[in-house]
């Protein structure tokens, strides 16, 4: 996600961050660049739009070798500079882009990013609308100050299999309408009012490939003016330089313009008290237009630098028209599709089937999940809400049927809500089961330690491996109704199939929750097809049921491992593959024991998960 990967850049401890996409080639004429941006004493934000150069004919053997032709002769830098010049094309709008800026704690942008999906359009535009509007940081195009090719037209677009009929164009159309969604919940990028161009200053280089003299060239005013870099603050402690001389004037007039207001001397960003003169003096007017450049050189900068189409202003009409404000939103993936996608080698999915109420903790799980490199997990949600959040997260999801009206905060074990949630789960897996993948069903209450995948895969296709939910150390794991429905693998199998399709039979005729019948029907009612203290045996499909041993797979109140001050070491000691957060009752409650416990993983005010380079103190829930 890309609001992630400005997070990442945005924790860096050098003095300055830079995110490229990958598939851009940068030439060293960027260290120039750089070098000229880190002497400002003013806080910036520097973006470049790529050329397009659709049949490159050079490379690198070495990341720091010659460019070489094919032929692999050594070919000059200036030759390469001259077929980008001669063959690179722009794509207003739809090129790779290249952010930096000095790091430290002025944000980029007032308020907070959505989660867009990296390449699928409005994030770049987004980002650069709402820096210019912020006015924290004097924002600048460096597009034509550096080289920055994508040297092949490869379509960036998500492969699918033979067997999909998904066209391959579907996926790029539903990343575009989920971020332009995005782009009209957050912030001001659709509501600019007609006057509002996001053009920022230009910075150029003047005098050839390899000078080093830069000019910034104000669009609006016509205006290009040559300085020091260092010159672009106020003196210390004097107050804001570039990004705090903000017009009275035109509330929404951008960049350059918010820091000149027509005045010879507020040309320039230092107010001249500063420099011990006055307005009215020789020493200033000359000071100043030593700095101007005459217009016969601008023109000739200008014509030797410029280039027609390298533009970053984007029309706002393109993020009105993929989805009216109040549209809902949906997955152009029927479950057979994500299946097919998100299933691993071995065709086994983790499953979690949830409902709006928990979305903090179905986000908290799936960061989890990607901290332990999981990519196979599947969503099932039981109301629309939900459904639409997954969606805007980037996740694969899809509806377990009709949308529910659930209870936000009474929605927890032994409430009707809970019970009808809970039969939704049985369901589910019965119809992935059907079509032949494997499940990994856990609650997303569920803490993994590890990935458990090929332990439980090890007890064999015959046996199905669940949790047990008695926490008496004197007491067997498989007693009556003692079976958690919340954490359990299931192989797709005839035995197991029939198995399933008996439980969500049951399930339908009772008045309580999915889990009794799961025990009635695999361990008999009462218990009569237990064996021993760890197994049950149905016997009309012959699928034993293995309960796992609470040690590694404890739940919620086995051992009261939630009271102790540190969970996680206690678990750790313990061997805990996961910990089940049940034997709670309520939402908020079950939601600040994992909080306090310090297994959490997720960042809901950054809408990110939680990483080692987070700073502390980065969870809001309360």
């Amino acid at each position: 996600m890309f609001h992630t990967m400005v997070g990442r850049a945005r924790a860096s401890t050098s003095d300055i961050a830079v995110l490229i996409e990958p598939d851009l080639i940068l030439f060293p004429d960027f260290i120039d660049v750089l070098g000229y941006s880190h002497l400002m004493q003013d806080d910036w934000l520097l973006v470049a739009m790529s050329r397009n150069v659709p049949s490159f004919p050079f490379h690198q053997q070495l990341p720091e070798g010659p460019w070489l032709i094919k032929s692999n002769n050594v070919v000059e830098t200036e030759e390469v500079h001259a077929y980008v010049s001669q063959h690179g094309q722009w794509t207003a709008c739809k090129g790779g882009q290249l952010w930096a800026w000095n790091t430290g704690k002025v944000p980029l942008h007032a308020g907070v990013m959505p989660p867009f999906v990296y390449e699928q359009g409005q994030h770049n535009e987004w980002l650069l609308n709402e820096a210019l509007t912020s006015g924290y940081r004097f924002v600048f195009d460096a597009t034509e100050a550096f080289s920055l090719i994508y040297p092949q037209d490869i379509p960036k677009t998500v492969q699918v299999t033979q067997t999909e009929e998904v066209d391959k164009y579907e996926y790029q159309e539903w990343g575009f309408a989920v971020n332009a969604h995005l782009a009209r919940h957050y912030g001001s990028y659709v509501f600019r009012p007609a006057n509002f161009s996001n053009l920022p200053v230009k910075l150029f280089k003047c005098g050839g490939p390899k000078s080093k003299k830069f000019c910034f060239w104000d669009h609006f005013k016509h205006l290009s003016y040559c300085f020091p870099p260092e010159l672009l603050l106020i003196a210390e402690g004097q107050g804001a330089g570039f990004a705090g001389m903000q017009a009275a004037e035109d509330s929404y007039i951008t960049s350059f313009r918010r820091y000149v207001l027509g005045k010879t001397w507020k040309y320039f960003p230092i107010q001249p008290h500063l420099l011990g003169a006055r307005r009215n003096l020789p020493f200033w007017k000359n000071f100043v237009s030593g700095f101007r450049m005459s217009s016969n050189r601008r023109s000739t900068c200008l014509q030797d630098n410029f280039t027609v189409g390298a533009e970053l202003d984007c029309p706002v009409s393109r993020v009105k028209e993929p989805l009216p404000l109040n549209s809902h939103l949906a997955s152009p993936f029927s479950l057979e599709s994500l299946l097919s996608r998100v299933a691993n080698s071995d065709k086994v999915v983790v499953l979690a089937v949830v409902g709006n109420s928990y979305r903090d903790m179905l986000m908290s799980w799936v960061c989890r999940l990607k901290w332990l490199k999981l990519s196979n997990l599947i969503l099932s949600a039981v109301d629309d809400d939900i459904y639409e959040f997954a969606i805007l997260q980037g996740l694969p999801v899809f509806k377990s049927g009709p949308s529910m009206n659930l209870s936000f905060n009474d929605c927890h074990f032994g409430t009707e809500c809970f019970q009808t949630v809970t039969k939704v789960k049985s369901r589910t897996v019965l119809q992935i089961l059907q079509l032949g993948y494997h499940v990994l069903l856990s609650d997303v209450d569920v803490y993994w330690f590890k990935d458990p995948t090929r332990e439980l895969m090890s007890f064999g296709p015959g046996t199905l491996v669940a949790q047990t939910d008695e926490y008496n150390l004197t007491e067997a794991l498989n007693v009556p109704r003692r079976l958690n429905s919340g954490f359990y693998f299931a192989w797709s199998n005839n035995a197991t199939i029939a198995a399933f399709e008996r439980i969500v039979k049951h399930a339908a005729t009772s008045h309580m929750s999915e889990q009794p019948s799961f025990y009635d029907v695999l361990c008999g009612v009462g218990g009569k097809y237990r064996v021993g203290t760890t197994l049950c045996v149905e016997p009309l499909t012959n699928l034993t049921v293995h309960f796992l041993d609470r040690e590694k797979y404890p739940n919620g109140a086995y051992k009261t491992l939630w009271e102790n001050e540190n969970v996680a070491e206690v678990c750790k000691r313990q061997g805990c593959v996961i910990l089940h957060n049940n034997w709670i009752s309520g939402r908020k409650k079950k939601l600040a024991r994992q909080i306090a416990s310090g297994l959490w993983d997720y960042d809901d005010r950054g809408h990110m998960c939680i990483k080692s380079w987070h700073s502390s103190g980065q969870i809001h829930l309360f």
